[in-house]
């Protein structure tokens, strides 16, 4: 399978993986580096993301989200549709670089006609850490594989603060 359809149907059969919780969201781009876009968000969740597409239908996106207990997510978004309804969750395996981590993603509807799922991570510096890894490896339960390429995360996470800071 060509591996932009690999990545269309596996974004679609998983619908893994979305920005922030319920309520209406806005977006307003703060920048692009490294090959990523960095956006401003509003809303119940408000804060920064860095957000870059896998394919013309398919897009992955990093966050924080600065409240008292600050927390990131990450998320990945179809417009080929998704087998994930808004609210279902799905358990996800998460590979970076060798080293596993699992967790629950979260269907959810988004802008411009994606849809997909997002899972929060409790801790936002692994978020940072992620942006120093190489691959990040996507698989929800009964699906298949999703490999990302991480390459440019460092920066990209460095114009993130610079928006953070801004807000």
């Amino acid at each position: 399978m060509h591996a932009r359809m690999k990545i269309g149907a596996a974004a679609a059969m998983f619908a893994v993986l979305t920005a922030t919780g319920a309520g209406a969201q806005t977006y307003e781009k703060f920048g692009s580096e490294a090959g990523w876009d960095i956006y401003s968000t509003g809303g119940p969740d408000s804060g920064c993301l860095i957000s870059r597409n896998l394919t013309p239908d398919t897009q992955f996106q990093m966050g924080i989200v600065p409240e008292a207990e600050a927390r990131g997510y990450i998320a990945l978004y179809t417009k080929t549709g998704t087998q994930l309804g808004t609210g279902e969750q799905t358990s996800v395996l998460f590979d970076i670089d060798g080293q596993q981590f699992t967790g629950e993603a979260t269907g959810r509807q988004m802008m411009d006609g994606y849809t997909g799922a997002f899972a929060w991570v409790d801790n936002p510096a692994f978020i940072y850490d992620l942006a120093k890894k190489k691959t990040l490896t996507i698989t929800p339960a009964g699906g298949e594989p999703i490999v990302l390429s991480l390459a440019g995360t460092d920066a990209a996470l460095k114009a993130l603060l610079a928006c953070q800071e801004a807000q």
